[in-house]
C-alpha cells in the first residue's frame, strides 16, 4: 500500500507543479502579447499577499493541502479508515 500511495502522491504533485508552470507561462505570454512586457508579472506578485491576514490564510490553506498527504506518505494510508475494510 505504501508504494502505491507514494506513487499516487508523486503523480499528484507532479501534475500540480506542471499546471502551476503552465499557468505562469500563460500569464507571461498574455502580458507579452498585450504589450505590458515580461516585467509586469513580478510587479503584480508583490501585491498578492499584502496583509498579514492574507499571509496567514494562505499558509493555513497550504497546510490543509499538505498535511493529509504527509500522513499518507508516512503511514501509507489515511487514519481512521478501519471501519471501511
Amino acid at each position: 500500500m505504501k508504494k502505491k500511495a507514494r506513487k499516487l502522491l508523486l503523480r499528484k504533485y507532479a501534475i500540480l507543479l506542471l499546471l502551476s508552470v503552465l499557468c505562469l507561462l500563460y500569464l507571461f505570454l498574455g502580458d507579452w502579447l498585450f504589450g505590458y512586457g515580461l516585467h509586469n508579472i513580478p510587479k503584480v506578485m508583490n501585491y498578492l499577499l499584502y496583509t498579514t491576514s492574507e499571509k496567514v490564510a494562505a499558509g493555513l490553506m497550504l497546510l490543509c493541502l499538505i498535511l493529509p498527504d504527509l500522513l499518507l506518505w508516512i503511514k501509507g494510508g489515511y487514519p481512521g479508515r478501519g471501519a471501511e475494510r
